[in-house]
């Protein structure tokens, strides 16, 4: 990677933190979790291996066993170094966290900013790879089980369907590259244990990439590689990396090459009895990247070794297999025997990593609704994988640490001493400037004020002993409180999303939904407007509308949610006896409401039915006397009385739709319509009484805001004035809704950012001599003359593209090379900037000419040759960026090209 960085050391890191985490294909063979350390391990013994492939044969000849010995101790002797090496980056990285508040950070603040990282995200972590890990076990389950089949006379053949993100996320190869290994420890463990002479099971897995098996060699050596390796920890290495030497040294010293699969069939059939459960898989991870010629000789291939080597198929599918198997020719499709599976859907997998990683009420940093937005958007529009979404969400951990100088007041779950440390912290003056200066603590100023507590507000502002008290005395309790909302927005999605109401949206839809819900008019407030958007306006209107069958299928199946907890949202279950519950869940209204919402739910659905009983009962008899009177009224023979309906009744609350009716009133020969409510029996007056108990047992959980409050975009003065205090401020402290550097890292804009290094170049390299260029110096001067914006200290790069935006279409290779002589030229057109000038000033009256600073006194004809060389340097550099290109109608002549 090229680097524009100059100057300090911390901008350097900046740029490496920022860069080195950037999804890519080969984090898959490493894992989520090192794909920067597999990469620099993957990039190392890649040159070592071509440099011993290169200068082996000069070397003295030795048997290649004892060689091949000697070098794998090298090399993991040389694995050792290198993860000392990463270790020691990975600390140094940690070490050059920059102290803020304009350098005056004590270093204390420093170290804990960075040991809150190093302990908050290995937690995250852990959690996001047990979700990983558990997200495609059916799947798993049953392609183990497909390898477990015996093989008959075609290859068997698994296609598995991983949908368009199947470039960029391998989890489920992975995950069964470990369940071989696994499958073979135990298997050869458990014949030892019996002792019956059984000999060693073999179990691999070889993964195939179409840019790595680009020819039938190249595929063979990969394989033979990965089913010759003397240990489990063959199966995951399946790189496409070609052996250290040509030939492969099987187990009973017989030498095959590389891409002999008799080496494989000797290692596996030197043991019958071990045949049987032997398998090598072999994996096409893209494998309708591989061509089809390529891919039908490797089938033919395989299928001739079939009665001596167990092979298994495994392919990757993206699109169909319908579209697969069309571009395979049928004598290769005749010999696979195949069986369909599918993945788990990256959306499922998403919003389970949402709930666990994001949502959970242990969570320390809470993700804003804005970025987790953009995550959520970007998984979707630009299909990609699910490590994508872990890597951005950990660059978000990384410029949060990394940056903010209030995350020490962070509290790590579990850290009792973290309390302590906070408020040693608000002992120093610069953090309470600090938080005065936050958009949230200007808000609640402002509230305060309109509410009257012009005396609170003085004190928060106040610079006196006993004004900053009172001031930390707030921040305190606002942390706190801050921790209570986060256990209380887990129960409300808890809640909402048990509930069924929300059904058409996923979990991450419904996280979004409730953070925004209670945005204000700034960016930083939270409210909860009573605009039928909130969590709480829509569950009231969805349940008002229930039926009673459908009210009491809800409230049951809330009240079984709410006591058995939820793990994801790390909610305990609830004792049998809400007096059971611990003091730190009963400590305010909500955790009350919390304790008794399942006792309240259950009864109302008990009320519920005993009101259905009591209308079954009265419509019953009612239906019995109906009959009586019919029966007394055929005798007598006089009309029966209508209105009989039939079907079992339904209580009626006085929200649901039937319950209006359209009344005709004429008035002055004018018609008008009218809507008014049916008469409700006393049963649905009953109902009526109890949908409403429900509404109030369930807002008051999920309307986790207790206190209303108007939108400063919406709300007039007045209503601002009579509008209720948030409770909730200071959100800069533990919210991160920042999109502009994730788009930066993530979504990269090239084209912008090459040209701007072109035309401003001391933005990146730091210097004071380029300084003054670009656009700005052109609107500050008033004029578009390129001559003006053209230093000769200037890389010859960006001169020549400052050169290159005032040509035509086809510029002139002799006038450009005049022009950019005269551009870098002492005298040149004038070119030198006030500080040249004086110094040439005073050079002239010292020595009597003038003498360009800090070069030496060569002659033209040197200077003319440095000069020629920049030139073509420059010229090459633009060619290379996609500016400029040769043209055969002027051979001395170069078009210029539209740079995508």
């Amino acid at each position: 990677m090229v680097e524009f960085i100059g100057g300090e050391e911390v901008e350097s890191i900046v740029h490496k933190v920022a860069y080195i985490f950037d999804p890519s294909d080969d984090e898959d063979d490493q894992g989520l979790s090192g794909a920067a350390e597999g990469g620099a391990q993957s990039s190392q013994s890649g040159s070592a291996r071509n440099k011993s492939r290169k200068h082996g044969r000069a070397e003295n000849r030795t048997p290649k066993s004892k060689k091949r010995r000697t070098a794998a101790k090298s090399k993991s002797k040389g694995d050792d170094d290198d993860d000392e090496e990463d270790e020691n980056d990975y600390e140094n990285s940690l070490s050059a966290f920059p102290a803020l508040l304009q350098g005056r950070e004590a270093p204390e603040a420093v170290g804990r900013r960075r040991e809150l990282y190093s302990s908050v995200w290995p937690k995250l972590d852990d959690r996001i790879q047990t979700v990983l890990q558990r997200s495609n076990q059916a799947t798993l389950s049953a392609v183990m089980g497909f390898v477990e089949k015996p093989i008959q006379s075609k290859i068997p053949a698994a296609f598995v369907i991983l949908g368009p993100a199947a470039t960029t996320d391998m989890l489920l190869f992975r995950q069964l590259a470990t369940s071989l290994a696994d499958s073979e420890q135990s298997i050869n463990q458990a014949a030892k244990a019996s002792n019956n002479n059984q000999g060693r099971c073999m179990r691999r897995m070889a993964r195939l990439r179409a840019a790595e098996a680009t020819n039938l060699r190249a595929a063979l050596k990969t394989i033979v590689q990965v089913a010759s390796s003397s240990g489990p920890s063959g199966a995951s290495n399946g790189n496409g990396d070609a052996p250290d030497e040509e030939d492969v040294v099987a187990h009973n010293g017989n030498k095959y090459l590389s891409y002999d699969l008799e080496a494989v069939a000797t290692a596996i059939n030197s043991d019958p009895s071990a045949t049987t459960s032997s398998r090598i898989v072999v994996a096409f991870e893209d494998s309708e990247a591989f061509d089809a010629a390529l891919l039908a000789d490797l089938l033919s291939f395989l299928h001739s070794w079939l009665d001596r080597i167990p092979f298994v198929l495994l392919f990757g599918v993206a699109t169909s297999v319908d579209l697969f198997q069309a571009r395979l020719p049928k004598q290769a499709a005749h010999r696979l025997t195949a069986a369909q599976f599918d993945v788990a859907p990256s959306s499922a997998v998403l919003d389970r990593l949402v709930r666990r990683a994001v949502a959970a009420s242990d969570v320390p940093l809470r993700i804003g609704p804005s970025l987790l937005r953009s995550l959520a958007e970007r998984q979707d529009e630009q299909v990609t994988g699910v490590s994508v979404f872990v890597n951005s969400l950990k660059y978000a951990y990384m410029c949060y640490f990394y940056a903010n100088p209030l995350s020490v007041f962070l509290q790590d779950v579990g850290n009792g001493a973290d309390t302590t440390v906070q408020d040693a912290f608000l002992q120093s003056p610069d953090y309470l400037a600090a938080i005065r200066q936050l958009p949230s603590f200007r808000r609640h100023v402002e509230e305060l004020i309109a509410e009257g507590h012009i005396g609170v507000a003085k004190q928060l502002l106040g610079d006196a002993e006993d004004e900053q008290q009172h001031l930390r005395h707030a921040v305190s309790e606002q942390l706190q409180y801050q921790r209570n909302w986060n256990k209380r927005l887990a129960r409300a999605l808890q809640v909402a999303s048990a509930s069924g109401v929300f059904a058409n949206q996923s979990f991450t839809e419904l996280y979004i939904t409730a953070l925004e819900d209670r945005r204000g008019g700034n960016e930083d407030g939270f409210t909860l407007d009573d605009d039928g958007t909130s969590l709480a306006a829509t569950m009231t209107s969805a349940i008002r509308r229930m039926s009673s069958a459908e009210l009491i299928t809800m409230v049951r199946r809330l009240a079984a949610a709410v006591q058995a907890g939820d793990a994801d949202l790390a909610l305990d279950a609830q004792p049998a006896d809400a007096e059971d519950l611990p003091d730190k869940d009963m400590d305010d209204v909500h955790g009350t409401h919390w304790a008794a919402l399942p006792a309240t739910l259950l009864s109302i659905a008990e009320q519920i039915e005993e009101l259905q009983k009591k209308l079954e009962v009265s419509h019953a008899s009612r239906a019995r006397q109906r009959v009586m009177f019919i029966k007394v009224a055929s005798n007598s023979g006089s009309s029966s009385p209508g209105g009989g309906g039939g079907g079992a009744p339904q209580l009626r609350s006085k929200y649901t739709a039937h319950n209006k009716v359209l009344r005709t009133t004429v008035v002055a020969q004018k018609v008008q319509l009218s809507r008014d409510s049916m008469a409700l029996t006393e049963e649905d007056q009953a109902f009526t009484e109890l949908v409403d108990k429900t509404v109030a047992a369930i807002t008051s959980v999920v309307d986790v805001e207790p206190v209303m409050a108007v939108a400063a975009s919406k709300a007039s003065a007045q209503q601002r004035i009579q509008a209720p205090r948030s409770q909730l401020w200071l959100q800069e402290i533990w919210l991160y809704d920042a999109r502009t550097p994730y788009r930066d890292v993530f979504i990269p804009r090239p084209g912008m950012v090459v040209e701007r290094a072109l035309a401003r170049p001391h933005d990146y390299l730091a210097c004071e001599c380029c300084k003054g260029t670009g656009a700005s110096h052109k609107k500050k001067n008033g004029d578009n003359n390129v001559a003006e914006s053209i230093k000769r200290t200037m890389p010859a790069t960006s001169i020549l593209y400052q050169l290159y935006l005032e040509a035509g279409p086809l510029i002139n290779v002799a006038d450009l090379w005049e022009a950019f002589q005269t551009a870098v030229s002492d005298s040149g057109n004038g070119q030198t900037n006030d500080k040249d000038a004086k110094e040439g000033e005073a050079n002239k009256d010292n020595n009597g000419d003038v003498a360009d600073n800090g070069e030496d006194a060569d002659d033209e004809d040197t200077q003319e040759r440095r000069h020629l060389v920049q030139f073509y340097q420059g010229l090459s550099e633009m060619k290379t960026l996609g500016y400029i290109k040769p043209t055969r109608r002027k051979v001395d002549h170069v078009a210029k090209i539209k740079w995508l």
